[in-house]
């Protein structure tokens, strides 16, 4: 065991948030001869995680607790369970998988396969000189 200056010191650093930044001096002054003894610190107490109920998704996402309800029925959110049979209960965990999933989903929209489409018809039409000839039928309908 260290000295109980030291172990004041690991008490002290234990007790401030994971990735505080400690200056090197106050450090250095806290280990020296002339230092007075450390004050006492309570370690905070660490909050309740709670996982997320209907409403909170609704409110989180903007939507309705109907459309939320929905997505979490249809297993959306990986962890999701019943609280009492009755109650949904969403882990943090299962709503980032659930952004997770939304963000690469949003780089293959069906508007952007549809303008890939467009984009290679064009490409045809310039190499052939040519446009598809449409013409009106009786009905109103385009006909190529």
């Amino acid at each position: 065991m260290g000295s109980p200056r030291l172990e004041r010191l690991r008490v002290a650093l234990a007790a401030m948030p994971r990735g505080t930044l400690v200056p090197r001096d106050w450090v250095l002054e806290q280990v020296s001869d002339r230092s007075p003894s450390l004050p006492t610190v309570e370690p905070p107490a660490l909050p309740a995680r709670v996982d997320l109920t209907i409403r909170d998704l609704a409110q989180l996402f903007g939507k309705q607790p109907s459309t939320v309800r929905a997505w979490v029925e249809r297993g959306d959110f990986p962890g999701a369970y019943k609280l009492h049979g009755k109650e949904w209960r969403v882990p943090e965990s299962g709503v980032e998988a659930f952004q997770n999933r939304q963000r690469q989903g949003k780089s293959d929209t069906r508007l952007s396969a549809w303008r890939r489409v467009r984009r290679s018809d064009a490409a045809s039409r310039s190499e052939s000189g040519q446009d598809p000839v449409t013409t009106r039928s009786t009905h109103g309908n385009a006909e190529a």
